[in-house]
């Protein structure tokens, strides 16, 4: 793994070096925009780390033009704040850094980093020729609501940018709680009444699933009511603080199923043909199109700037046996969420290692109450 240090004029970066001095990692350390140009056309980096601002450019425009040309690169911005949106970087770390965080963080997305990043599945993805775009409108709303300060109004500002979203939204409201004869039209005062959970499901389903690709065999429909109940179930299941990211993970975790079913339609007839209903089917996914639905959502999600933590819990949930490192979190989640709403019985070691026996019962029947 070899990173890249873009860094000021001021050596904003300069402790962090030292570390990565420390830690025997391969990096390379430049000063100004030109330099960090001539050092990625001549080298291969797997992460770029740059500061807020080098040569009066923001890290984020910088980050936009890195993603462009170079996609699989793990992006981490040095921000000046910790309100600052962190659009094109994967994380983004406030002043004063905390040089052994940014270390670690690196150290535990290498493996990740490397299944996702494959040839084929970089060429399989880039060869689509139309991809699902990412959530932006549910990424500025999940921004805004790390801020404690934040309130129905000022979300309800970011959801009026779309006034479809916008309509969706006041339809939900207007459905489920009744108000009379005089229907809700103030947005502010539906997210009030539905809640953020509710609203960060309505945004993230709209905007993933505005994208419907006409695939034989396979219904977007049935994969977004799919995604919702196991968001929902694998939020329920870990404490306050995940509960938002498990739900993005949840909402996000079979996304990759409408890129892989794209790109021949032949593998896909072959696939559906085969495939065994209520099975995984992640083993003919790879004899069939040399990848899973699994790893090409985790690239997808890559592409779009998404943290390692929630792309790993795509990566990972078909496969508990590599859940088992870690304490229980939004991966292990999503792995127990789609298992049981799908019905099928899960990992023995998985129940015993997180001492889930007493409890299995009761999250099956609420998975069965979501279905």
């Amino acid at each position: 793994m070899k990173i890249l240090l873009i860094d000021n004029t001021e050596n904003q970066l300069l402790e962090l070096k030292q570390d990565l001095i420390k830690s025997r990692a391969k990096f390379a350390h430049v000063n100004g925009l030109n330099a960090a140009i001539s050092a990625l056309s001549k080298h291969k980096f797997t992460v770029v780390i740059c500061a807020a601002i080098v040569d009066k450019n923001d890290g984020n425009t910088i980050f936009e033009m890195i993603a462009k040309k170079f996609p699989t690169i793990v992006r981490i911005l040095i921000s000046d704040n910790e309100q600052h949106t962190q659009h094109n970087a994967h994380y983004s770390f406030a002043q004063p850094i905390e040089c052994k965080t940014i270390v670690s963080t690196i150290a535990n997305l290498a493996n990740n980093n490397k299944a996702i990043t494959q040839d084929i599945i970089v060429k399989t993805v880039a060869n689509i020729k139309t991809l699902p775009s990412p959530p932006k409108v549910y990424m500025q709303l999940n921004a805004i609501l790390k801020d404690s300060n934040t309130d129905s109004q000022k979300i309800a500002q970011i959801i009026q940018q779309d006034p479809a979203l916008t309509a969706k939204v006041l339809q939900f409201s207007n459905n489920t709680f009744a108000t009379g004869s005089k229907p809700m039209m103030n947005i502010a005062d539906a997210i009030t009444k539905m809640g953020i959970d509710t609203l960060c499901c309505i945004v993230m389903t709209a905007e993933l699933f505005s994208y419907a690709p006409k695939i034989k065999g396979f219904s977007i429909q049935d994969e977004q009511l799919h995604c919702l109940a196991t968001a929902k179930l694998a939020a329920s299941m870990v404490k306050p603080e995940l509960k938002q990211d498990t739900m993005i993970a949840g909402l996000l975790h079979d996304i990759g199923k409408v890129v892989l079913f794209e790109i021949n339609e032949k593998s896909t007839d072959l696939f559906i043909l085969h495939r065994v209903n209520g099975d995984n089917n992640i083993d003919l996914e790879n004899k069939v199109f040399a990848s899973d639905h699994c790893h090409v959502g985790g690239y997808l999600l890559h592409m779009w700037g998404f943290s390692y933590h929630i792309i790993e819990a795509i990566i990972l949930h078909h496969r508990p046996e590599k859940l088992l490192q870690k304490s229980f979190g939004v991966a292990q989640a999503v792995y127990l969420a789609n298992v049981l709403v799908h019905q099928q019985i899960p990992n023995t070691e998985f129940i015993k290692h997180y001492k889930l026996t007493k409890v299995i019962d009761v999250l099956t029947q609420r998975a069965n109450k979501l279905i």
